[in-house]
């Protein structure tokens, strides 16, 4: 430990505000960037984790080139731990020391470093491609004409299905726009669409799905920009009535990458990001300066925006291990790692998985350490036959203890076939083998994403990912349940969830009559209506029961046999509770 003087000495104190006391103090700290990290951003924060914020200080953090830095040091939500928020960025290229009176993991009587990276080539956006908003492939409605979202066929349904949701991000092929608009998409458990939210032009949301935020079902995606499979955006959290209560951004400068947007239980959220750093690629027979993405995984606490926890791929995985190329001109990207999925696993680990080494890893969050690696080169198992995989996606643990891959299998052809993966892995005996293999007929080869989510009932629910399909297998692998996008759509991944939604709007009607009969159109864009009951009257004021209706889709078309001038709908759940009224429809 150095010895501190006044005029280096950055003591710092916490703001003035109310934090719960930490429990237990652990014997060490763990901080973020790591002792040693070697592709830090300029932006950077210091975090310490496993201290009460009021035992952090003093701390002393000083560039090489940029000097004494003064900040502040702000409180984590939970009270376990503190972030130096410097004032003025860091410089590329330097060395960063960090002097603490701490016992810090990694670091020599509590003082350690990390070299900060030199930004390399930013990525820019992708081609914005006109939807194509016609067609048989697309829906239109009377009611709600500023929707055209794609049509999704249901090719099985049986009655064995698991109950649910069902929840997409659509977007289209990077070299063709398919059918419909993009934004976030819900079907009821036959397939019927229930919501969907159009985005601006260049907007993207995928990973839409169900998850828990204080303590309360939430609809959640990641939104922004994308280009060669990774963007730039942020993650966003929607209500069940379908009204945005909450934005998350990435740390330390970076914006969070489309592949990862999960909602911890303790009030954070875990990320990932694909930063552009200057790298030396000259032993992989590539560009002393080449422009790599740093694969990074952040904890954002979710009341604060500080970052709890960050890892950089570069300081643990080495460019080699990629089974793409590396690029010889200083004028191309590298994506030697490609992270795409996160998962909590055990207790301050996770599980990685990374498409361009083919391989899946666990990590040590205190440390940062790989402790195992499952798949590609250097694999710490051996992997009986069919228990390998190549430019996989989204790994994930099953209750059962099985991990679950989306084998991708993809061009160049590791395979002709991509398939959900399940895999007994026996972490003692150093062994893997395969627990489930289910494949679509016919075929299907997926370029990119894709996913693989395990149903409480046992059931599997696959997304397969660049090809337009969805399908549910039982444990025994039998369809039950497939679907279709039109040709050129597509989901990053899809999944099955129970949702309750509470929309504030109200159920949209038109209505014109022909003769005796008059004909209604009535939707209510996200509830889940069972049936539509149908009043009619003189006027607004007084209107009486004619009929009712099952919702057949998204706008159910209902013929009623009279002539009078104004109607209005009533939605009904499954138990003919009302659950909201259109307004009263004058008849054209």
């Amino acid at each position: 430990m150095k010895r501190r003087t006044p005029a280096i000495a950055a003591v710092l104190a916490l703001a003035a505000t109310a934090v719960p006391a930490a429990t237990a103090h652990a014997t060490t700290v763990s901080v973020y960037p790591s002792p040693g990290s070697h592709t830090v951003e300029t932006g950077a924060q210091v975090s310490l984790r496993g201290v009460a914020p009021s035992a952090a200080g003093p701390i002393e953090v000083t560039g090489s080139v940029s000097g004494s830095h003064a900040g502040r040091l702000e409180a984590h939500s939970d009270g376990d731990g503190a972030s130096f928020v410097p004032d003025t960025p860091f410089t590329a290229g330097e060395t960063v020391t960090v002097d603490t009176g701490l016992d810090v993991t990694g670091a020599a009587n509590g003082d350690y470093s990390f070299t900060v990276a030199t930004p390399g080539l930013a990525l820019k956006p992708g081609p914005n491609l006109k939807p194509i908003l016609s067609g048989r492939g697309v829906q239109k409605f009377h009611t709600e004409p500023g929707l055209v979202p794609p049509k999704i066929s249901v090719r099985a349904h049986t009655k064995s299905a698991a109950p649910g949701d069902i929840f997409l991000g659509d977007f289209s092929a990077p070299r063709e726009h398919g059918p419909g608009q993009i934004g976030p998409m819900v079907l009821n458990s036959a397939g019927k669409l229930i919501w969907y939210k159009p985005l601006a032009t260049g907007q993207l949301a995928l990973d839409v799905k169900v998850q828990k935020y204080q303590g309360r079902p939430v609809l959640t995606w990641w939104q922004g920009w994308n280009n060669v499979g990774l963007g730039n955006g942020v993650g966003v959290i929607y209500n069940s009535a379908y009204r945005q209560i909450a934005t998350v951004r990435g740390g330390n400068g970076l914006a969070i990458d489309p592949h990862e947007f999960l909602l911890t239980n303790h009030g954070t959220a875990l990320v990932e990001s694909a930063n552009p750093v200057v790298y030396d690629l000259s032993a992989e027979g590539g560009s002393s300066r080449a422009t790599v993405f740093d694969g990074v995984i952040q904890e954002i606490d979710l009341k604060t925006g500080l970052v709890e926890f960050e890892w950089h791929s570069l300081d643990h995985v080495a460019p080699s291990a990629s089974h793409t190329p590396a690029p010889r001109g200083d004028g191309h990207l590298d994506d030697y790692f490609h992270m795409n999925s996160l998962a909590e696993i055990d207790k301050g680990h996770l599980l990685v998985s990374a498409r361009n080494t083919w391989a899946v890893y666990k990590i040590d969050m205190a440390s940062g350490n790989v402790d195992w690696q499952l798949g590609g080169t250097n694999s710490s198992f051996r992997a009986a036959r069919g228990a390998t995989f190549s430019w996989q996606h989204d790994a994930r643990v099953a209750p059962n203890g099985t991990i679950t891959v989306f084998d991708d299998g993809p061009s160049p052809d590791a395979d002709n076939q991509s398939r959900a993966l399940g895999l007994r892995v026996d972490t003692k005996a150093r062994t893997v083998k395969v627990a489930h293999d289910f494949r679509h007929a016919p075929k299907q080869l997926a370029n990119s994403q894709g996913n693989q989510q395990t149903l409480p009932n046992g059931d599997n629910f696959v997304g397969w990912g660049s090809q337009p399909v969805i399908t549910e297998f039982s444990p025994s692998g039998r369809v039950v349940f497939d679907a279709l996008f039109p040709r050129g759509g597509e989901s990053y991944r899809a999944y099955r969830f129970p949702w309750t939604p509470a929309p504030t709007t109200k159920p949209k009607a038109v209505a014109s009559r022909s003769g005796a009969t008059t004909t209604v159109y009535v939707s209510w864009n996200g509830a889940d209506v069972s049936r539509w009951r149908v009043l009619a009257g003189k006027d607004a004021g007084h209107l009486s029961m004619v009929t009712t209706a099952a919702r057949s889709d998204f706008e159910t078309k209902i013929a009623v046999k009279t002539t009078r001038p104004f109607v209005q709908l009533q939605a009904l759940s499954a138990a003919c509770k009302v659950l909201g009224s259109s307004a009263a429809t004058k008849v054209k």
